[in-house]
């Protein structure tokens, strides 16, 4: 029991690990988006076809975060990373099938709190801010346009899905090393409120359209350094 009591007297006190305003602090690894799909019925001029859906798979990337400290406490992070891709598919057709696939990019701007703990080398974080999500180079699949194909399609389907805004929020946490500090292994997720239209523009068929909600969780895993 002595010894336990004397190894927390010296954890909590040992010097709080303390961001200063001004600083910098960038933090990179890898990053996974984990979608949490809400999906309408697709819709076929105008008629849903009832028990459809879409789904999104998850994908991966490089996360890459800059946080700008604006006093000890208070930050303001930009979450940027290189493109995700994520296979795009449809149930409800008496089977699922592969629909294509799209890429996106996610710039998210955040404010972010710093609570002030008696912990030497470990600061947790939490922030609040908007999110907006870019889709481009959306491609449907050779398996699609066969189905499309048996349903009078006198083409390659083409599909799009609108951009997003919507809120985020994250929970972090550094745990800092080195002689100085500064040197950081960072784990961090954050939540996006991510909403797109998709449409599949069949030749000869006509549109398919569904409402998704895409409402993903994004994991990051890395390591950072305060400048």
């Amino acid at each position: 029991m002595r010894f336990l009591a004397a190894l927390a007297t010296v954890f909590l006190s040992a010097p709080a690990l303390a961001y200063q305003p001004g600083e910098v602090i960038l933090r990179t690894g890898a990053a996974t988006v984990s979608p949490d799909v809400s999906s309408s019925a697709l819709s076929l001029g105008g008629t849903e076809r009832a028990g459809t859906a879409v789904e999104v798979e998850d994908g991966s990337a490089l996360g890459i975060t800059t946080t700008l400290m604006l006093t000890n406490r208070w930050g303001v992070e930009l979450v940027a990373a290189s493109p995700f891709s994520h296979d795009l598919a449809v149930s409800g057709l008496g089977e699922k099938f592969d629909l294509g696939e799209a890429t996106h990019l996610p710039p998210t701007l955040l404010v972010q709190y710093y609570p002030q703990l008696p912990l030497a080398d470990i600061q947790p974080y939490f922030g609040l801010g908007v999110n907006y999500t870019i889709f481009f180079e959306e491609e449907v699949s050779s398996e699609a346009n066969n189905l499309f194909a048996t349903l009078g399609a006198s083409g390659n389907a083409d599909i799009s899905l609108e951009d997003s805004v919507g809120l985020a929020a994250e929970a972090g946490v550094d745990f800092a090393f080195g002689a100085d500090k500064r040197w950081l292994f960072n784990l961090s997720v954050w939540w996006m409120d991510i909403d797109t239209d998709a449409e599949v523009k069949v030749p000869g068929v006509g549109s398919i359209t569904a409402e998704v909600e895409v409402d993903p969780l994004v994991y990051m895993a890395g390591l950072g350094y305060r400048f």
